[in-house]
């Protein structure tokens, strides 16, 4: 058996300094629990390469030591370094390490060795803790230092090399709102002054080189940007002092430095008690070998144009002059560079560009990170995609960025003809990935074409009706149904998903979809609003109107935000508690759906028709806590369901009256609470259960009425079995030969053969999925599909927020 991952989906942690680009334009970020690799350079589409297992919690900070090596830190406090010796093709784990017992990494700061006086690479790590430790990388890791800062939460973390010299300088961002600073001393880090004017925290601080402000010097001075909550960016430079200017200091000059700073604190008394603006200049000394240097640190500029607080800053690595990329919480990034008008010693910046909205779809920006030879930028948003931004001929222009969820995926189902993939989770959306044929690429490619549903509570469930109606389930009592609009069906021939004569049909559909203030329907548009339409309003709020357009090439972020919502044609309601699961027969005539439950009253499947949306018979009864899946077999004429009690229930229909009716069930299924149920095969005479007492069992009818079943196999795992699904390996032996997929707790997905020629059912496993293309938290739900050339592709989704598809290839002697 052959497996290839065909497609990775996940989105980007909330966190200041989680990303960091590479020369060649690949793109490091925490995913999760991952370190995601995206080849911002592809020449067909953007795409995430990989995603690097390993860390047991939340990726919580990320910095590039070099080009082929990454250091990233976690919740829980572990530090892992990530090296590449291929060019970037593959990435393993160099070292790990527990850098801060039971507290989260909130900063990381990396150097790479230079001079005598601090040879070999060096770490620093910032913990929720409050401790700043130094750590040695070699052979194995060494702490060389622990920092205090008693009771402060650092925030984020610089290193830098002073002008002129090889000796090293710490920048300290933390929340008392001063830049704790500290310099080299008998090798280990001591402080040396603090720099205050922020108001609120400081998130993000950043390093680069900068033209001396002095005539008389050759060198350059060192230039540092810190943003702060309180948002605003102040830049500091840090410049040699001369010879002449040491010795009239230490014949008395120092008096009038004094005078000064008793001035600044009688403005900062009228002011409320906080220093606005200080031109005062700090001294450092440091030793460099046998020289004793001197240096000045003094405030250069202030930079205001964001109107919330900054989350990341970062001055271009490939541009001669300095010029800074910033992002804020107010949804927007901005590239500051010197004024044309100005010197290196009048400190007048400007921003050049503006990108994103203030108040905007987003509640935030992260990364503010440079792409490849400072032509991109890009930004992961609130709601976990990336954003990207390229210039051409001087212009700079919105590009295709990255999208995935940023919360657990609970479902994916492929629509009936197997041409694209729904996805719902935790994040309160629902999402549409399809494989594309643009006519600009000769390559088909996987990306995010649509967001169906923005909801205001956690999803759980979803089946799609027809292929262009689905039925949703939240964490609500109602379920809702949407059908797709104009936009949608027109753009999967644009888009190359389909080659099916379908456009027609988009014409007679919603032109889109709009949301009243504080509702949570989308309720259907059947034209465009035109200049001079009255607008739907409630109070102050405007309705959010989402008008669906054809796709000519792959949607941004902003599109799949604002214009690809699909209208709701219905809602269902009829239970007491809130949904957990939903399933559609094959011919689409009813719905099924079920709740939480802690007794038999409510541990009920409901059975709806779609064409009154009105119950059909009565509840289907029989569990005694919560269902976990619903399944139709192939042919609609019964309902498997599984349940938290340990048990499984088959209903029938009703030969007069429609409807279904208890048929057969087994109490004690399994040791422990069975997770998912599936059909095996199109007869409907073999099913198969799986568990969290780890196994897999497949059950067959022992009578020709489905009223008797026995348990025809077991399949022992070495963990909890959490999901699974089946699907024939051809269409002429489709009774005989089948492929089960297990998805277990650990995010393992191991593929099995089964084998139903006699009484007897044999399995084999066949292949488990290599660790690093697979999940690291529960695997939620599985889905094939064969696809034209008689392969056949598996979706798999996950607590891990990821959502993955792989190509899945038989040999001869398998098949």
């Amino acid at each position: 058996m052959r497996v290839e991952p065909a497609y990775i989906s996940i989105g980007s942690n909330r966190a200041s300094s989680s990303a960091a680009s590479t020369s060649t334009g690949t793109l490091a970020f925490g995913a999760g629990k991952f370190v995601a690799l995206w080849s911002t350079q592809s020449t067909s589409a953007p795409y995430i390469r990989a995603t690097l297992p390993g860390h047991k919690g939340q990726v919580t900070s990320l910095k590039l030591l070099s080009d082929n090596r990454i250091v990233s830190g976690d919740a829980v406090g572990e530090v892992r370094v990530w090296k590449s010796t291929d060019g970037e093709v593959s990435w393993e784990c160099e070292v790990s390490w527990e850098a801060h017992k039971g507290a989260s990494i909130s900063a990381i700061g990396v150097v790479a060795g230079k001079g005598d006086g601090f040879m070999g690479d060096k770490i620093f790590t910032g913990g929720s803790d409050g401790i700043v430790r130094l750590w040695k990388i070699g052979e194995k890791v060494e702490e060389i230092q622990k920092i205090d800062l008693k009771g402060k939460l650092p925030l984020d973390l610089e290193v830098g090399y002073l002008p002129g010299s090889s000796a090293p300088i710490l920048a300290l961002g933390c929340t008392d709102r001063r830049i704790q600073m500290y310099t080299l001393r008998d090798g280990l880090f001591h402080h040396s002054l603090s720099l205050e004017g922020h108001e609120d925290w400081i998130r993000c601080l950043s390093f680069t080189s900068y033209p001396s402000a002095s005539s008389s010097s050759s060198n350059t001075d060192l230039l540092l940007a810190s943003g702060s909550q309180d948002n605003f960016i102040r830049l500091w430079r840090v410049s040699p002092v001369e010879a002449e200017a040491v010795v009239q200091e230490d014949e008395g000059k120092a008096e009038g430095l004094d005078l000064l700073d008793e001035f600044e604190r009688k403005l900062a008394g009228e002011a409320g008690g906080n220093v606005q603006i200080s031109t005062k200049a700090h001294v450092i000394s440091v030793q460099d070998g046998e020289r004793s240097l001197r240096y000045n640190i003094t405030l250069e500029a202030l930079l205001v144009g964001h109107e919330s607080g900054l989350t990341n800053v970062h001055w271009s690595p490939h541009t001669p002059a300095p010029i800074l990329l910033s992002s804020a919480s107010d949804n927007s990034l901005i590239i500051w560079a010197p004024s044309e008008t100005s010197t290196s010693t009048d400190g007048i910046w400007v921003p050049e560009h503006r990108f994103g909205a203030i108040g905007g779809r987003g509640l935030s920006f992260y990364g503010a990170i440079w792409g490849k030879d400072g032509r991109s930028v890009m930004a992961g948003g609130w709601n976990g995609g990336w954003e990207m931004w390229a210039e051409e001929d001087g212009v700079w222009e919105v590009k295709k960025g990255l999208n995935g969820h940023f919360g657990p995926v609970q479902s994916v189902t492929w629509d009936h003809r197997g041409e694209y993939l729904l996805s719902v989770a935790s994040d309160q959306t629902s999402r549409i990935h399809a494989e594309c044929s643009l006519p600009s690429s000769s390559k088909s490619t996987w990306a995010e074409i649509a967001r169906p549903q923005i909801h205001g509570y956690d999803m759980t469930d979803v089946s799609f009706i027809t292929p262009l109606r689905f039925v949703s389930s939240a964490d609500e009592k109602v379920a809702r149904v949407f059908d797709a609009p104009e936009g949608f069906v027109q753009s999967l021939a644009t888009l190359g998903v389909t080659k099916r004569e379908d456009v027609a049909e988009g014409s007679s559909r919603p032109k889109g979809a709009t949301v009243p203030p504080l509702g949570l329907s989308n309720r259907a548009l059947q034209k465009a609003p035109v200049a001079g339409d009255a607008v739907e309003k409630q109070g102050q709020n405007e309705a959010i109107i989402s008008i669906s357009h054809t796709l000519t090439t792959l949607p941004t972020e902003e599109e799949l935000a604002t214009s690809t919502l699909w209208p709701e044609v219905e809602k269902v309601y009829g239970h007491g508690y809130e949904l957990v699961c939903v399933a559609s027969s094959h011919a689409g005539d009813v719905i099924a759906t079920a709740s939480k439950a802690t007794n038999a009253e409510h541990a009920v499947v409901r059975v709806v028709s779609t064409s009154n949306w009105e119950l059909v018979g009565e509840p289907l009864s029989g569990h005694s806590l919560t269902i976990t899946r619903i399944c139709f077999s192939k042919d609609d004429q019964r309902i498997l369901t599984s349940s938290r009690d340990r048990g499984w229930r088959l209903f029938g229909k009703k030969d007069s009256g429609g409807g279904y009716e208890f048929l057969a069930g087994e109490e004690k299924a399994h040791a422990r609470m069975v997770l998912d149920c599936c059909w095996a095969g199109d007869s409907g005479d073999m099913f198969a259960t799986a568990s969290r007492d780890k196994t897999v069992k497949l059950w067959r009818a022992a009578v020709a009425d489905g009223s008797q079943w026995s348990a025809a196999a077991t399949i022992k795992l070495t963990e909890a079995a959490t999901a699974i699904d089946v699907i024939s390996m051809g269409e002429a032996n489709a009774a005989e030969q089948l492929l089960l997929a297990i998805g277990t707790e650990s995010g393992t997905i191991s593929i099995h053969s089964v084998s139903a020629k006699s009484d007897v059912v044999e399995t084999r496993p066949l292949s488990t999925i290599d660790q690093s293309a697979s999940h690291v938290d529960d695997v939620n739900r599985l889905a094939w599909r064969r696809n034209a050339d008689g392969k056949m592709s598996l979706a798999s989704c996950s607590d891990d927020r990821s959502v993955r598809v792989f190509d899945i290839s038989l040999d001869e002697r398998e098949a």
